[in-house]
Formats: C-alpha cells, sequence, structure tokens
C-alpha cells in the first residue's frame, strides 16, 4: 500500500520534533547546575582603600591541593575589586607561618590534606597579618561526579570577617557542576567560574572609591618594616 504524501509529511514532522526535543533535552544538559546564596551585613560596607587577605581554604574534600587552589583563584578574582587592596598570597602564607609558636612552625599553614584540621581563626589571622579584614572559606566540593559521564563539580564557601570587631560582613556558598555533552568541562574552569560569582557578589560589600582620594593603606595597616607597595597588589587592571 502506498504511502500518500500527507502521510510521509506527517512522519517527517514528527522524526524533526522528535530530533529537536533530543537536541533541547542535551542542550540543557550542557548548561550544568548551579547553586548561589550570598548574605551582606546591612550597613557594613568597608571603607575604600581597605586592606584583605585571603586565608588559605580549609579543605573539605578528597583533593590534596584544594584549599590552596581555591584561595589561589579566589585572590585574583579579588584583585579587581576596585576600592581594596589585597595582600599577595604568598606574603600571607609566610606570615602565618611566622606567626606560629615555635613547635607549630614546621607545620604548613594550609589545612589541605587535613579535613579534620580546625579553620584558622579569622581575627586574630587578620591582626598578625595587619589587614584591615579577612576573606577565610572552605571548599565543600572539589573533583569529579561519576554517573552518565564524568562531571566536574566545585563548591566553595567563603566569608568576609573585619578584623577590628570580628564581624563577619558578607557570606557566600557557590557550587556549579559542569556542562555536559556538548563541551568538555574542567575542574578548574569550573572553579574559576564559581569564584567569579563569588567576588562579583562581593563588590556592593567595599565603597565605591572617592574621586581624587589616594587610596593607600587604612588603620589596619601594613605590619611595621613591611613595604606597602610591594605586599599589596591590587592596583591591577583587566586586559
Amino acid at each position: 500500500m502506498r504511502q500518500t504524501g500527507a502521510g510521509m509529511m506527517g512522519k517527517g514532522a514528527r522524526g524533526c520534533a522528535a530530533l529537536l526535543a533530543a537536541g533541547m533535552l542535551l542542550a540543557g544538559c550542557s548548561f550544568g547546575r548551579i547553586n548561589s546564596r550570598d548574605f551582606a551585613q546591612p550597613g557594613g560596607a568597608l571603607p575604600a582603600g581597605s586592606t584583605v587577605a585571603v586565608l588559605p581554604f580549609e579543605n573539605l574534600t578528597n583533593h590534596p591541593n584544594a584549599g590552596q587552589i581555591a584561595a589561589d583563584i579566589v585572590s585574583t578574582e579579588l584583585y579587581g575589586v576596585e576600592g581594596l587592596r589585597t595582600l599577595e598570597v604568598g606574603r600571607v602564607r609566610s606570615r602565618l607561618s611566622a606567626g606560629k609558636p615555635a613547635a607549630d612552625t614546621a607545620a604548613p599553614a594550609s589545612t589541605d590534606g587535613q579535613p579534620d584540621a580546625a579553620p584558622l581563626d579569622a581575627q586574630a589571622a587578620g591582626r598578625t597579618l595587619g589587614v584591615d579584614a579577612v576573606l577565610t572559606g572552605s571548599v565543600s566540593e572539589y573533583g569529579y561526579q561519576h554517573g552518565l559521564r564524568e562531571e566536574p563539580v566545585v563548591g566553595l564557601n567563603a566569608r568576609l570577617v573585619r578584623v577590628s570587631d570580628g564581624a563577619v560582613l558578607w557570606t557566600s556558598s557557590q557550587s556549579e557542576a559542569g556542562r555536559g555533552y556538548f563541551s568538555r568541562d574542567s575542574v578548574n574552569n569550573v572553579a574559576q567560574r564559581v569564584a567569579t560569582r563569588m567576588i562579583d557578589s562581593l563588590r556592593p560589600v567595599v565603597a565605591a572609591p572617592v574621586a581624587g582620594s589616594n587610596s593607600t593603606v587604612t588603620s589596619g595597616g601594613a605590619p611595621a618594616g613591611s613595604s606597602p607597595a610591594a605586599d599589596y597588589s591590587n592596583d591591577l587592571h583587566r586586559e
């Protein structure tokens, strides 16, 4: 029995619709899954020119260097926040190590690979570093999830603590599972996007610089005997 032209067109239309639906499903899988929660203390803005240090992130994952990687990526993003002066991450680690009791100097200033280690006291660390605020946090996920295919997944938690009184001015929890079938993602790519969203949510907490003002070290300041120009590497501009 010969099929009429109308019947063939109907089957073709149904086939195209099925392919379109499958394509939309796969495209949806390619965007990944994002969870984002951010909170800021009302009226808790940092003055323009404030100095900030990113402490080593507590590593709650099985990846041996996730805490250090996360802190480095977050520090890089923080350099782009106008109105903040960020203490260079290498100096943060060396000063925290130098400030430990003699019995602890052999231990690194990072909690990487030590899921049971107590996190640093943010306010005390900020006083040691001589900064106005510290950004501290943890890595809850860093690696690949196994399902229909491997998906990179990253979870970061952070908070900004004012050193003068220990007040938490801002906190953020961000996670993302990487994109799916149409693009190959890496853990570092996902971590970069997570850190970018996190620091973007921090920008409103920083007071805008006053035009013509000289944003140097504020009351927290750099420790005596140090060079602000060498320690604070912020006046960087995105290319």
